[in-house]
């Protein structure tokens, strides 16, 4: 087999993304649209409605936000149960279920209390229990196979102070003289379920045959050298339990290492775990990102039926109309993201590329959603939920969502550093001479296309043919950036050029999915989908014109020289007048 072009590509077996990435719209992958199998979907349906029960009778979501904490009573209420191994074996007590349906549940939980639902999500994205997957047979698979059964919960420590940003991790392993075990020593940040934590998976960098490596490391919090330091308070998500500790020459037996196999490429965190990690953020930001639109599509539509300003209902206003239309067209795009993203991979697709951008996307329109709602509840959506109470308001908690969205663009990796990674670590690997595509994948696509176009309105073709056209532009824009920067080095020094070129790459996706989705929905009798595609690929189509600017400019202002005569304090002094700096 080939090597891999880059940490994410798998020879002989492509992705609708990566087709676009090399300049291809391969829309013979993506239509027809897949949907959920009949009996996954009962079955989902059935989980979902239980764990909808479950959250309710678990937490008062009021409450948790006043306190700031989860009631310890729910946390042993939900280590006891099989949330915290849905996709686990049965032999432990898992329920088996499927990428989707995990999704699911995950975003009903959301739905009533996203602290609860990140807790849940943790575990089954970067906690132990998705591990066992991975593990060969042996002491560590053993330990750890017993734990999950007994209702493990976990944290995932990979941040450090220095930020996430950073390549190296300063945590290291040290192996002891008599080579048993190592000596862990280091500061972790920003961890998941930290407070409570029985295990704690730690990335720490290993020397091994004379190159760094990361590796992860299963330590007991409990161990002599551990120390847990002060809880997290975030600006939202008030209540989930999140935590950083210290680690002083903390001694791990060797068996209790991951060694993976070697990787192709240098990766941030481990290879498997990173892989684990990016399917996580599906169940971590991806599924809270649906639950909260989902909400505020509720909330808009009780807010528009019972206000009315000069005696006019407000959704009679065509800016109203324009403001909840968009925010329809936007969910469905979100669960069509997110549907691809999970089911793809039954279809023979490699779904790393659609489930990396998913993050991003999907936190992304929820964050639209969210703002288009606090603008339509004006007074009432900045007010709090509790303030609104007191004055016989109905006491929606949209300032809440308002805040949990924010985050989610930022937990998982802020929204500019993925794309620009995108770029960095996928997008060129594809433009360099030794790697240009035939386009015999382009060929294959030409049939999909019209039976895509014979499936769509007027409208919606007339969008299919722009968004072929803005990929062969990708193509050729990708190909002349490569053209001008033979050194990647050089070419990586354009970040805001690359940012632009994955963002082009990603709308491009996604408006791809939405036509498809909503092409399959008309053919099951829904007419209404092509219409929320048509919403969505109009604005789509008007941001990917945006991002191609972008890209090809050649002239912009100096932001450079202004920010560093800023950073150095040598001018733009008079900004900061009539201030009293720092709050003091």
């Amino acid at each position: 087999m080939s090597r891999p072009l880059n940490a994410m590509n798998v020879p002989g077996r492509t992705s609708f993304l990566e087709e676009i990435l090399r300049g291809a719209l391969r829309l013979d992958l993506v239509h027809p649209f897949p949907a959920q199998p009949e009996s996954d979907r009962k079955q989902g349906d059935a989980l979902v409605a239980d764990a909808k029960e479950f959250a309710r009778g678990l937490v008062d979501p009021a409450l948790v936000e006043k306190t700031g904490e989860l009631p310890r009573e729910a946390v042993k209420r939900l280590r006891e149960s099989s949330y915290v191994k849905l996709q686990s074996p049965r032999e432990v007590g898992g329920l088996e279920l499927s990428d989707l349906n995990t999704f699911r549940v995950v975003q009903a939980i959301s739905s009533w209390s996203l602290p609860l639902g990140l807790v849940v999500a943790v575990q089954n994205s970067i906690g132990f229990a998705p591990l066992l997957r991975l593990l060969p047979e042996g002491p560590l698979r053993d330990m750890l196979t017993e734990r999950v059964a007994r209702g493990l919960i976990s944290s995932f420590a990979d941040t450090e102070p220095s930020g996430a940003a950073n390549h190296r991790r300063e945590t290291v392993a040290v192996p002891t003289e008599d080579g048993h075990a190592y000596l862990v020593s280091g500061e972790k940040v920003f961890s998941g379920n930290a407070p409570f934590a029985e295990l704690l998976g730690v990335v720490a960098t290993v020397q091994e045959d004379g190159r760094e490596i990361r590796r992860l490391v299963v330590v007991d919090p409990d161990a002599p050298g551990v120390r847990r330091s002060a809880e997290h308070e975030f600006m939202g998500i008030k209540g989930f339990p999140n935590g950083g500790f210290t680690l002083d020459r903390v001694r791990v037996p060797r068996d209790h290492v991951f060694v993976e196999k070697p990787s192709a490429h240098d990766v941030r965190i481990t290879a498997q775990a990173g892989g684990l990690a990016i399917l996580g953020r599906m169940y971590l930001i991806a599924a809270p990102s649906l639950a909260i639109s989902k909400l505020c599509l509720q909330w808009s539509r009780e807010f528009a039926v019972r206000r009315r300003v000069d005696g006019v209902p407000l959704a009679e206003y065509e800016e109203i109309q324009h403001l909840i239309g968009q925010s329809l067209a936007d969910t469905f795009a979100l669960e069509a993201v997110a549907e691809w993203s999970l089911l793809c991979e039954d279809a023979g697709l490699n779904p790393l590329f659609e489930q990396a951008v998913a993050k991003n996307l999907c936190s992304l329109l929820c964050w639209g959603v969210v703002d288009r709602t606090m603008s339509l509840y004006a007074a009432e959506g900045y007010e709090t939920a509790a303030s609104k109470a007191r004055r016989g308001a109905p006491p929606v908690p949209l300032e809440r969502s308002f805040r949990d969205a924010r985050n989610l663009r930022i937990s998982g990796g802020v929204d500019f550093q993925l794309d620009y990674w995108l770029s960095k670590l996928a997008i060129f690997s594809y433009h360099r001479a030794d790697a240009l595509d035939d386009g015999e994948g382009a060929r294959q696509a030409a049939g999909a296309r019209q039976r895509l176009a014979a499936a769509l309105t007027p409208r919606n073709q007339r969008h299919l043919d722009r968004l072929h056209q803005a990929v062969e532009e990708f193509r050729d824009c990708c190909a002349r950036l490569a053209e001008t920067y033979p050194d990647d080095e050089a070419l990586f020094a354009q970040e805001h050029t690359l940012i632009a070129v994955a963002r082009w790459a990603t709308e491009a996706m996604a408006a791809s999915l939405v036509l498809a989705r909503a092409a399959r929905r008309a053919g099951e009798h829904d007419t209404e989908a092509q219409d929320l595609a048509d919403i969505y690929c109009t604005g789509a189509l008007r941001r990917i014109a945006g991002y191609a600017r972008e890209a090809r400019e050649e002239e912009r202002p100096d932001t450079g020289r202004v920010a560093r005569r800023w950073v150095t304090g040598d001018g733009h002094g008079g900004l900061l007048d009539d201030i009293v700096p720092d709050g003091s």
